[in-house]
């Protein structure tokens, strides 16, 4: 038995006789509010051509509050960091500043031309320069060089190095 094939044209017919339908009530409503003299819907705004500048909005700025305490919050990216609270320091007992300890390690060259050598660093007899010793770093002057020992001014007291003996 073979299916015969409805046709939809009336179907079809019934659906665009509706729509025009609606169109035409649609038209028929705008010409009575335009003829009644009520706004036909949204105004549309034609843009106006000025010279001035757009108006920029203005950006949102983080603001992060330090936390003082713990009570008042912890630093979201590090949360179990203790590096914003504040240490505190227990302060020494007066303390004598450190005594610079300075080693003559060596003295060579002629007698009218010596040089001595005092932590790692090279002097001539009047030289000026700065040595690293158990203090930090210090302003020494050479002031004198002899045989085996060298006359010296560190921060403005003068002290006398000798060579250490040889065993």
């Amino acid at each position: 038995m073979r299916l015969m094939r409805i046709s939809s044209h009336a179907s079809r017919a019934t659906t665009l006789v509706a729509a025009v339908g609606v169109l035409g009530a649609v038209f028929a409503i705008r010409t009575a509010q335009a003829a009644a003299g009520a706004p036909a819907g949204p105004a549309v705004r034609t843009p106006v051509s000025t010279n001035a500048a757009p108006a920029k909005p203005e950006a949102l700025k983080s603001v992060f509050v330090i936390p003082a305490a713990p009570q008042e919050g912890r630093d979201p990216f590090f949360p179990e960091s203790t590096r914003l609270r504040p240490v505190m320091r227990v302060a020494a007992p007066n303390a004598p500043p450190a005594v610079p300890e300075l080693e003559l390690k060596g003295i060579s060259g002629a007698a009218n031309l010596r040089l001595a050598i005092i932590n790692n660093r090279t002097f001539g007899s009047g030289e000026e320069g700065e040595v690293i010793c158990n203090a930090g770093r210090v302003r020494v002057t050479c002031m004198d060089i002899k045989d085996d020992s060298v006359r010296v001014s560190i921060n403005g007291q003068e002290r006398v190095l000798h060579l250490r003996a040889k065993f």
